[in-house]
């Protein structure tokens, strides 16, 4: 395992359309905003999802993790800080979503890298942006 240096917050604001009945953010969402904050955290490194893809790369999900500890709401700034793990021929994102400083939920997704649809340890290019160390 391999544990990525870098780490990126993205702040998102809770949107009316997120939310249930109650005014609590919908448990489907957090795969949404999971990706953005995956996307922010390539886009900010300088390492695009559109540069990844251009080379043949892609990043399926394999799988979707997300415990809940406090419900987000209508209203909210949710900040998502995302870190990224080498697996082997997979990439695991985890995700702390904090809401005035207090940790709201964790999550993370795991990908399989492929290149011209197939599995690879083969990185894009912009993966050389980051510094990985031994965890």
């Amino acid at each position: 395992m391999e544990i990525c240096t870098y780490k990126h917050t993205a702040r998102i604001e809770v949107r009316y359309a997120e939310t249930d009945q109650m005014g609590i953010v919908h448990h489907s969402v957090y795969a949404v905003w999971f990706e953005q904050a995956r996307t922010e955290y390539f886009r900010t490194a300088g390492a695009s999802y559109a540069d990844m893809e251009a080379e043949g790369f892609g990043a399926p999900v394999l799988e979707l993790n997300v415990k809940f500890k406090q419900p987000t709401r209508y209203g909210d700034f949710v900040d998502v800080e995302t870190s990224m793990i080498r697996e082997g021929l997979k990439v695991r994102f985890e995700y702390k979503v904090y809401v005035n400083g207090n940790l709201c939920t964790l999550g993370s997704t795991l990908h399989c890298m492929t290149k011209g649809g197939r599995p690879t340890r083969e990185l894009p290019s912009g993966f050389s942006k980051f510094e990985f160390v031994n965890g």
